[in-house]
């Protein structure tokens, strides 16, 4: 999944972009982008995050196909 698609997909949020949790607040659905946008976010932190997600990801895939060797 590339950058783009990865912020356009949807979401489940409260009002102000956070994930649920168990505090007693609507939830919606928005694009990834708009909830971390809602939570402060800007471009250069999004894509920091997006690069820190990337970078971890393969990290573990490559830890599972060194334990599957």
């Amino acid at each position: 999944m590339n950058k783009k698609e990865w912020l356009e997909q949807k979401v489940m949020c409260d009002e102000w972009g956070r994930p649920p949790s168990l505090a007693d607040v609507p939830l919606t659905i928005m694009k990834r982008k708009d909830a971390l946008i809602k939570q402060g976010g800007d471009e250069k932190s999004i894509d920091k995050l997006y690069n820190d997600i990337v970078f971890s990801d393969k990290q573990y895939k490559e830890a599972i196909d060194a334990k599957e060797k």
